[in-house]
């Protein structure tokens, strides 16, 4: 067994309680090995920085509450 496909195949073919058992020291052994995954490179919001336009005589606030609200109460 040395593809992921088949360790999944007979991950299925496992009791619950076994299954588990195994998703546990996955997890463990992913900290512990592995560690966390890294930060995302370079600024997360500059993507969407002056993508879009503000609907006209609105402010940034009024248009948050629009979006979150849907009708702005």
């Amino acid at each position: 067994m040395s593809t992921a496909a088949e360790i999944e195949r007979a991950i299925r073919k496992l009791p619950a309680v076994e299954a588990r058992a195994v998703a546990n020291w996955l997890q463990e052994y992913l900290v512990r090995e592995v560690g966390p995954p890294p930060p995302p490179a370079g600024n997360v919001f500059a993507k969407w920085r002056g993508r879009g336009r503000l609907p006209v005589g609105h402010n940034a606030d009024e248009y948050l509450q629009l979006t979150r609200d849907g009708n702005g109460s």
